[in-house]
């Protein structure tokens, strides 16, 4: 008798009356470590932030309470609103299941990596909250160079991980900007609870960054801030 693994397996033909051959699956490998970019992407993140938020505070943008730029700060917030959302609903579907199977329904089936979209979104709408044309293009782009290799270095592992999947996958849904006709939805879902509440404080930031420019836009109104130079 031949075993390999405790969890499942496959009995074969009996070779005589008193032998089985019993082949378990070998298990998923793991690929190794992260990568450099991914070990990366926090300390950069952090320190480009801290940039772009001094420029918030110092930088006076132009047009700054006009009629024009309110509207752009109320696209915004919806900006912002859409991206909490998003990655809420991205937690929903692959929260518990990360590594364990390849999610390929709900928001998944629209885009490969909707939970950087989503972050993308919500990013942008912050800097138009601030009514900062510049720093939002700025911004946005730093973040789609950053995590382009991010996304590079991840589908690597998940090629690895799902190797017979994955290229279909890859082939028929979007990278990063999601198809929104092509969404494929189960009528029953299971949700981690506690990965899907840890979501939920993994998204304040967003509405701690509102705060944070909201309470920028008083202080300089009322003279607290004195910004040393504008522009868009």
């Amino acid at each position: 008798m031949v075993l390999s693994s405790p969890e499942a397996a496959t009995l074969h033909p009996f070779r005589s009356m008193n032998e089985a051959i019993i082949i378990f699956p070998q298990p998923r490998i793991m690929p190794r470590g992260k990568g450099m970019i991914e070990k990366l992407r926090k300390p950069i993140s952090l320190f480009v932030a801290i940039l772009l938020i001094a420029l918030l505070v110092f930088v006076q943008p132009r047009g700054f309470g006009t009629l024009r730029m309110e509207l752009v700060k109320l696209a915004g917030f919806a900006l912002v609103f859409a991206g909490v959302l998003g990655r809420i609903l991205c937690t929903v579907y692959i929260g518990g299941r990360k590594n364990r199977e390849l999610c390929q329904s709900g928001i998944y089936s629209m885009c490969r990596n909707p939970l950087y979209f989503f972050s993308f979104l919500g990013l942008i709408g912050i800097f138009l909250v601030s009514q900062h044309i510049t720093i939002t293009l700025v911004a946005g782009s730093l973040f789609l160079i950053l995590y382009h290799n991010v996304i590079l270095s991840e589908e690597k592992k998940l090629l690895a991980l799902f190797p017979q999947e994955f290229p279909t996958y890859e082939k028929t849904v979007p990278r990063f900007w999601p198809r929104w006709g092509s969404l494929k939805d189960s009528r029953i879902l299971e949700v981690n609870t506690g990965i899907f509440i840890r979501s939920l404080s993994e998204v304040l930031w967003f509405l701690f960054a509102l705060i944070a420019i909201e309470a920028i836009g008083i202080m300089r109104e009322h003279g607290v801030i004195a910004p040393f130079f504008s522009w868009f």
